[in-house]
């Protein structure tokens, strides 16, 4: 399953590994995660090879 998010401030890239604030337009770790576990909960007969997440208004 290959998860495209739109941005998620997260201390991804950032040699501190410092968190990023979040933002109230932006998606979260938690909106991400739940999509995932959504995906992997479906039943046997499907599956979802891609899934797009993005914020309703991320700008």
């Amino acid at each position: 399953m290959l998860i495209h998010p739109s941005e998620v401030p997260t201390a991804f890239g950032s040699e501190e590994r410092i968190e990023r604030e979040e933002v109230d337009n932006k998606l979260t770790s938690m909106e991400i995660a739940h999509s995932i576990v959504a995906a992997l909960e479906m039943d046997d007969r499907g599956f979802i090879p891609e899934l797009a997440v993005w914020a309703t208004n991320p700008f």
